[in-house]
């Protein structure tokens, strides 16, 4: 495990990434005490809310349901209503 103090880590943060990036932790002190450390992940797939993204299209679909069933009123209906808005606004 690499050590660099808050000051070295914030100058050369693309240098410490690297190392995560193969493998190693970096603890960061601040004051001669640990404040954090960077490990990498345990696995290398990424993984937002338990959910593996999809490849290619099928991502942008799979993402756009799931906003749909997120939200699925829009918050200014129509665009007659969105431009009635803005008419009112200017």
């Amino acid at each position: 495990m690499s050590v660099a103090t808050l000051q070295q880590f914030g100058q050369n943060l693309p240098a410490w990434m690297a190392l995560v990036m193969r493998g190693e932790s970096v603890a960061i002190v601040d004051g001669g005490k640990e404040v954090a450390r960077l490990m990498p992940p345990a696995s290398q797939t990424l993984t937002v809310n338990g959910a593996k993204p999809a490849a290619g299209e099928d991502w942008r679909k799979t993402r756009l349901a799931e906003l749909e069933e997120t939200f699925p009123e829009p918050v200014i209906g129509a665009s007659a209503e969105l431009e009635a808005f803005r008419a009112e606004r200017l």
